[in-house]
């Protein structure tokens, strides 16, 4: 799914994830709250004392994303093409929808956001070529039905950089975010490239899939460019500006500020390099440097604002990585336009360690605030973990 240390180790370590899920025995669970909490004596390692990591659910199957529905929770699994539905706090044994997907490498099942009656889904499929698309389905509570392609996009040369993460943002549009295919066009900020084709990219669009944002210059429905790979979105509670993580290929794992018209820097920039000279400049586009970068690639995922009172983490930011299943949190500056820290750049396992809350997830691959406040994590591994005080 993910792209951090490049393609072929990517897939050496989901493959090795899946397989662990595979061997993971049954246990007996206990009433909890919105899930059961599943007895494990091998659970991932917090190091706030005040802070408790519970096992909530497993069985699951390379889960790439979820979304809470209510106190009910829809799953993807990214091989299989299967939406699983956990309803009053339990796995359903049938899934809810399963769609045919082209698997290889980050191809797959890999997004999904909510808003009223509606689900919508990215994925790669085959039809007549290799696609990502979105889809649009209505849900009732039991059933996904009437599914409508809102966007099609390009799947191609690939298999990796996908992208695939998506949320809805406060202004009720739909937004998408898109890796660069391995494409070297204006989107990557080649000057002499193909012209704009939807890759590497962040898209607004209504829930019909029409652009929803002229920020861009002669870009009807592009928000942000400039984007290698990302698997983490989310909007800022406090200010409703947006926030993204970006994949660097040897160097330079990013955390950025999205705001209007951001062009990433991609493939002339990542981390805090300078080359901003040659950049391929649209009318309304602004390069920034990342709010945080990672000197040496942890393949960086979601990012999650913990929305909800939970002391001192109240609206702080939660990071996960697929290289090694840690979970980091940085604090936001009183103005939130950064992080509260004097270094933006983590140099080296030093660095990095003062921002790991979190260890031993087995790869996350998504983070969400649950109605009832706490912060659940999934794992590529098959599993749902919860923090709680």
């Amino acid at each position: 799914m993910l792209a951090g240390i490049g393609a072929v180790a990517i897939a050496v370590a989901l493959g090795a994830l899946a397989y662990m899920s595979s061997q993971m025995p049954p246990v007996e669970t206990r009433p909890g709250d919105i899930f059961g909490v599943i007895a494990d004596s091998n659970l991932p390692d917090i190091r706030d004392e005040s802070i408790k990591v519970q096992k909530v659910l497993q069985g699951l199957s390379a889960p790439t994303s979820m979304a809470f529905v209510g106190n009910d929770l829809l799953i993807l699994q990214k091989n299989d093409g299967q939406v699983r539905m956990v309803q009053d706090g339990k796995l359903l044994a049938r899934p809810l929808l399963e769609r045919d997907v082209e698997t290889a490498s980050e191809r797959g099942l890999l997004g999904i956001a909510v808003k009223d009656k509606f689900v919508f889904l990215y994925l790669t499929e085959n039809d007549n070529g290799v696609k990502n698309r979105v889809y649009r389905y209505d849900f009732d509570g039991q059933s996904l039905s009437n599914p409508v392609m809102i966007l099609d996009l390009p799947g191609t040369p690939g298999p990796n950089h996908d992208g695939g993460k998506m949320t809805i943002g406060p202004d009720g549009r739909l937004y998408v975010i898109t890796g660069d295919l391995n494409r070297n066009g204006q989107l990557q900020n080649f000057a002499q490239g193909a012209e704009p084709d939807y890759t590497s990219s962040i898209l607004a669009v209504d829930s019909d899939g029409k652009p929803a944002t002229k920020v861009i210059e002669g870009l009807d429905g592009y928000y942000a460019y400039g984007i290698r790979n990302s698997f983490g979105l989310d909007f800022d509670p406090k200010t409703g500006v947006l926030w993204d993580t970006e994949n660097g290929p040897d160097r330079y794992d990013e955390i950025n500020l999205v705001r209007p018209g951001f062009n990433s820097g991609w493939e002339n920039v990542m981390g805090p390099m300078t080359g901003q000279d040659n950049l391929v400049v649209f009318g309304g586009s602004h390069y920034a440097d990342p709010v945080f970068s990672w000197r040496q690639p942890v393949g960086v995922t979601d990012i999650e604002f913990l929305d909800a009172e939970f002391g001192s983490y109240s609206y702080s930011i939660f990071v996960g990585d697929i290289n090694n299943g840690n979970l980091y949190n940085f604090a936001v500056n009183l103005e939130r336009t950064g992080l509260e820290l004097d270094d933006k750049v983590a140099d080296d396992a030093d660095e990095v360690e003062q921002y790991i809350m979190g260890t031993g997830f087995g790869g996350i691959t998504d983070i969400e605030t649950g109605p009832d406040g706490l912060l659940y994590i999934l794992s590529y591994n098959g599993s749902i973990y919860r923090l709680t005080r």
